[in-house]
């Protein structure tokens, strides 16, 4: 899970990286969804859940979406679940 607020005019382009990281996820057997928080419109909360078993292989979820997804951002919060999954490439 992960909670940002859009830069002022990025709003288009933050919905373009956030349907790329459902298709995405989706495409990995993993449930991709994100929300506006109604107390505070600006603020965008984008949850993972996945078909998390013991044989696994952990690799990332996504590609550069998280990365774009920062830049865009006025403000990022990555925050910590249950269970940690890589959500991006590592550079």
């Amino acid at each position: 899970m992960l909670i940002f607020e859009p830069g002022p005019g990025s709003d288009e382009l933050v919905d373009d990286v956030m349907r790329r990281a459902r298709r995405r996820a989706e495409a990995n057997g993993w449930r991709c969804w994100a929300y506006r928080n109604e107390m505070a419109a600006g603020e965008i909360t984008l949850f993972l859940e996945g078909p998390r078993t013991s044989d696994a292989e952990e690799r990332p979820v996504f590609g550069t979406e998280i990365q774009e997804l920062k830049a865009l951002a006025r403000r990022f919060e990555p925050v910590r679940s249950l269970i940690e999954h890589p959500l991006e490439e590592r550079a």
